[in-house]
C-alpha cells in the first residue's frame, strides 16, 4: 500500500490546482460536446426517419394511383349510366304525360263538340225553335263554348256547317222582354 501512495504522489506531484481545473473544464466541455453531437444526430435520425416515412407514403400513394384512377373511371361510368337511366325514365314519363294530356284534351274537345251539336240541333230545329232565334245570353254562352272548342284545336264540319247556321239565328236582346217571352213560349 505504501508503494501505491508513493506512485500516486510521484505521478500527481507535478499536478497543480490550475491543471486540475483545466482538466475538469476540458472533461465537462467534452461531455457537453458529446451530448450536443448525440442530440443533433438523434434529432437528425428522427427527422430522416420521418422524411423517409413521408416519402414512402407518397410512393405508396403513387403506386395506388392506377387503382384510384380506375375507380374514378368506374364511378364516372356508373354516374353516367344512372344519369342516362334517369333521362330515359324522364323522357318516358314526359311521353306518357303528353299522351295523357292529348287524350284529356281530345276528351274535352269531344264533350264540347257534343254540346255544340246539341245546341245546333236544338236552335236550328224548326220544330223545337220555330222562331229560329235565341236570346243574347244563349248566344253568348254558345259562342264562348265555341271559342273553347277552337282553343282546343277543333275544326272541320263544326266550322263549315254549324257555325254558319248558328250565325244566321236571330238574337233577341235581354231587355226585349216581349220578344223573349214569345221566344220561350214558341219552343218545345
Amino acid at each position: 500500500m505504501g508503494g501505491t501512495v508513493e506512485s500516486f504522489l510521484k505521478l500527481a506531484g507535478n499536478v497543480t490546482v490550475e491543471w486540475v481545473v483545466i482538466a475538469i473544464a476540458a472533461i465537462v466541455f467534452l461531455i457537453k460536446v458529446y451530448q450536443a453531437v448525440k442530440t443533433y444526430f438523434s434529432d437528425k435520425a428522427i427527422s430522416e426517419k420521418e422524411k423517409d416515412s413521408r416519402i414512402q407514403q407518397v410512393i405508396d400513394q403513387a403506386e395506388r394511383y392506377p387503382e384510384w384512377h380506375q375507380q374514378s373511371i368506374d364511378i364516372q361510368r356508373q354516374f353516367t349510366e344512372a344519369i342516362n337511366d334517369l333521362r330515359a325514365g324522364q323522357e318516358k314519363q314526359n311521353a306518357r304525360l303528353e299522351k295523357m294530356e292529348k287524350e284529356g284534351q281530345q276528351r274535352e274537345l269531344n264533350k264540347i263538340r257534343d254540346r255544340i251539336l246539341q245546341s245546333y240541333r236544338y236552335y236550328t230545329s224548326a220544330e223545337k225553335n220555330p222562331m229560329k232565334s235565341w236570346s243574347a245570353m244563349e248566344a253568348d254562352a254558345f259562342w264562348r263554348i265555341f271559342g273553347d272548342y277552337e282553343d282546343l284545336g277543333g275544326d272541320g264540319y263544326v266550322h263549315s256547317d254549324v257555325q254558319p247556321a248558328m250565325t244566321s239565328l236571330a238574337v233577341v236582346q235581354m231587355d226585349d222582354t216581349e220578344r223573349l217571352c214569345e221566344l220561350m213560349h214558341s219552343r218545345k
